[in-house]
């Protein structure tokens, strides 16, 4: 995975509740053992922040990038 050395924005107050609830929402959907792993939120609260800085304002569509983000590097082990 790329670096997330590009993160380098400051969001007011109304943008960090909408990335707070993309985040909280993309985590309902981790598998069980996945929910508490702190290398995971993390990973995915990075993922976040990058579809952030790159225009997405959606909550709803933030949180889907970030998760499917996530989840593709696991699909392709599964092949």
């Amino acid at each position: 995975m790329p670096p997330f050395s590009d993160v380098e924005y400051v969001y007011d107050p109304e943008t960090l509740k909408m990335m707070g609830t993309a985040f909280d929402t993309a985590c309902q959907s981790f598998p069980p053992d996945l929910k508490h792993h702190e290398a995971a939120r993390r990973k995915l609260a990075r993922l976040i922040l990058r579809h952030m800085d790159r225009g997405e304002r959606d909550a709803a569509r933030l949180g889907d990038l970030a998760l499917l983000d996530f989840m593709r590097p696991l699909s392709l082990k599964q092949r």
